[in-house]
């Protein structure tokens, strides 16, 4: 079975791309914050070597460095958060769509719909997604 809905899958596009790109910036605040949290471990073994060497000037040098590291660690948290979010709602809004085409649908096609929508969505494939949309079939 075919269904178009032109606005509804315009929108539905929008989304798409939305999920893309939050997933994205996802990964790359993960890669930085374990590249934050690398500088972390070595600032804290250098301002202990140089506590135990007796070298206050630069133990707190590296202290300082460590809080300014830890701060924006903290800052970056909160960009994470809301990057999650934004991510998860419009995921929803991805089920939503998944549930419609679903709907418009009943007995096997339904759930071949719901399960190849769902791989897709999993692989990042959109554009098999809105075909599955559409047509009710395509590549899994």
């Amino acid at each position: 079975s075919t269904c178009d809905f032109p606005a509804a899958m315009a929108e539905f596009r929008a989304v798409l791309e939305k999920v893309d790109e939050y997933n994205h910036t996802r990964l790359r605040m993960n890669a930085d914050m374990a590249d934050s949290s690398n500088l972390v471990k070595q600032l804290l073994v250098k301002a202990e070597d140089a506590r135990l060497l007796g070298d206050m000037k630069s133990m707190r040098k590296y202290y300082r460095s460590l809080y300014d590291v830890n701060m924006d660690l903290i800052a970056d948290h909160d960009k994470r958060a809301t990057n999650h979010a934004e991510l998860l709602r419009n995921l929803k809004e991805v089920n939503l769509m998944i549930q419609r085409a679903a709907k418009l649908r009943s007995g096997a096609p339904k759930t071949r719909v719901v399960n190849a929508c769902r791989t897709c969505v999993k692989n990042s494939n959109f554009a098999a997604l809105l075909k599955i949309i559409r047509d009710g079939d395509g590549p899994v």
